[in-house]
């Protein structure tokens, strides 16, 4: 938006560097408002804050790059694509926009041309760590994209080491304690539990909502799942927010802290849910629509502390083929924590997924949940009997609009790695990705094997 000049010449002289600094201003709030909303997830509120930025100052580098990220993450490859060569004509050397580019010639298919533009960025010297293992990590969606599975295995490994070589000194500290090591404890914890202390009997508290928790482990399909359960009109989606950390941090992860989570007296437990809802609403969500979801995958480890505060709870636990799952973790590109810097590493996916599952199979024993398994193979081929199913559980009736979903993703965005993808709608071709690379992941199977099997998937 071009500011309005005064009438008179001399007017003009005064008031345009004024407003210049003005929309200088407005637009670094604008622009500071929009960072924070991408660091809570709210990406559909940061995008309308990127545009108002661009509208104050249209050449402003860096919410150009900024949008274009969104884009990418959108799936839409075209408008990513339009913002990223604008960032590129006044600097061409821009990593960011570089980066980009190349993700929306892989979006569409173009891999040569992400080769082309990216092979020697990923190898430069005194690239910042983060955009170097982007580069290698995208270089090798390209190879796989044009069937050299070795080379892009290979490529894979390149990214994860550069990552794990940044991130190590944050996650392999003396006296850091791993996500692996936590998730451990948890299973020695409740191997031995008695059942009996952690079969809370309902008590009826949220009598007009049906309250979900959609879990399951990383690239098992919740991204998918939940953005259709978010298109029925009876269904708010709350997507990826560590609201039951606090109360993780207090019960779940110190010594001892099971034990007194388990003995906790009502009026204490009542004061957590309070705190619970204090946080969602902090999110922007109201949480009064029939059914409520809170989409966080690796609230699988927390269910203990599901059964405890929501008793009457409904968990949607997403299945996938496990060896899809962990080459999916392996290949894609996460925002870092603990958990995720364990599957850096093939040994390190395939171990964590293990741990995680073991535990869940003992809260399926020890907990009184109602569990829903959504298979990610089934929603692709079977779509509507797999939502009549899952409707009938959440106690709602199916909505058309559910089967439109890809529009409804394009417009709230998300922050995860599978964004793209679900914004392409339903297709088949992630099913068996893992045969593919069957020789790599020979060194795991055996880990995995055992889950292979109680999935009900083929051993071959």
């Amino acid at each position: 938006m071009t500011p309005q000049l005064s009438a008179s010449a001399g007017g003009a002289q005064q008031a345009q560097p004024d407003e210049h600094r003005l929309a200088a201003g407005r637009a670094l709030a604008h622009f500071n408002n929009a960072c924070a909303l991408v660091d809570r997830n709210e990406l559909s509120r940061a995008w309308t804050e990127f545009e108002r930025v661009l509208e104050l100052q249209p050449d402003h580098a860096e919410a150009l790059v900024r949008v274009a990220g969104l884009a990418a993450q959108r799936g839409d490859a075209s408008l990513a694509r339009d913002f990223a060569l604008r960032v590129l004509k006044s600097d061409p050397q821009n990593i960011a926009a570089r980066i980009i580019l190349a993700q929306a010639d892989l979006e569409e298919e173009k891999f040569q041309a992400v080769l082309d533009g990216l092979s020697s960025l990923s190898s430069t010297d005194g690239l910042a760590a983060i955009h170097q293992a982007v580069a290698q990590g995208l270089v090798a969606d390209a190879l796989d994209g044009l069937g050299r599975t070795g080379e892009a295995f290979a490529a894979y490994i390149k990214s994860n080491e550069t990552q794990r070589l940044f991130y190590r000194p944050q996650y392999e500290a003396p006296g850091v304690e791993t996500a692996l090591s936590r998730v451990q404890k948890r299973v020695a914890y409740f191997r031995d539990a008695s059942a009996e202390s952690w079969r809370v009997q309902p008590e009826t508290r949220e009598k007009n909502r049906t309250h979900v928790f959609l879990v399951g482990f990383a690239r098992s399909g919740t991204t998918l799942l939940e953005q259709v359960l978010a298109s029925h009109p009876d269904i708010e989606s709350m997507e990826e927010r560590e609201c039951l950390m606090e109360a993780a941090e207090e019960y779940v992860y110190p010594p001892g802290g099971l034990d007194r989570l388990a003995a906790l007296p009502e009026p204490a437990l009542e004061a957590w849910r309070d705190a619970y809802w204090e946080q969602v609403g902090e999110t922007g969500h109201s949480a009064t629509k029939p059914v409520f979801i809170d989409k966080m995958p690796l609230n699988t480890l927390l269910l203990c502390l599901v059964a405890k505060l929501f008793p009457e709870a409904k968990i949607v636990f997403a299945l996938r083929d496990p060896r899809d799952v962990v080459l999916g973790c392996f290949r894609r590109r996460f925002r870092m924590n603990p958990q995720m810097y364990e599957l850096l590493t093939l040994s390190g996916a395939a171990n964590y997924y293990d741990v995680t599952m073991q535990l869940a199979e003992l809260y399926r024993e020890k907990l009184s949940l109602a569990i829903f398994d959504a298979r990610h193979e089934t929603l692709v081929t079977d779509f509507d009997r797999e939502i009549d199913r899952l409707c009938v559980f959440l106690g709602i009736a199916r909505d058309d609009g559910m089967r439109r979903f890809a529009e409804n993703a394009k417009r709230r965005g998300s922050a995860t790695p599978s964004a793209p993808q679900v914004a392409r709608g339903l297709y088949t071709s992630g099913i068996e990705q893992w045969r593919r690379y069957a020789g790599e992941l020979a060194p795991v199977m055996p880990v995995l094997a055992p889950w292979v099997s109680r999935f009900g998937y083929s051993p071959q």
